[in-house]
């Protein structure tokens, strides 16, 4: 049986890690009374984390498809990014 990893736990410990030995008292019982809001709120449920990802980055990698000569059905099958986020991203040129 595998341990399934507890995301709330890694975020808070991660926190507290940062900020270190020398936050203590008041800043660590925020930190509970909030893990306790967080876990009442979404327990239960599995949330998405989307990836952060570069817009910028992302829009010059179709713009440089296109100015190949790239269809819009092979930008989309080459990046990944669906069709219609191409065409928003080039009305917005």
């Amino acid at each position: 049986m595998t341990k399934e990893k507890d995301i709330v736990e890694d975020i808070f410990s991660r926190v507290r890690s940062i900020l270190g030995d020398e936050f203590k008292d008041q800043i660590i019982i925020k930190l509970e009374q909030e893990e306790i809001k967080i876990r009442h709120d979404w327990g239960g449920t599995e949330p998405y984390i989307a990836k952060k990802r570069d817009r910028e980055k992302r829009k010059q990698e179709v713009k440089e498809e296109l100015n190949r000569g790239s269809t819009i059905k092979e930008v989309t099958r080459k990046t990944g990014i669906c069709r219609t986020v191409i065409y928003d991203m080039l009305k917005r040129r």
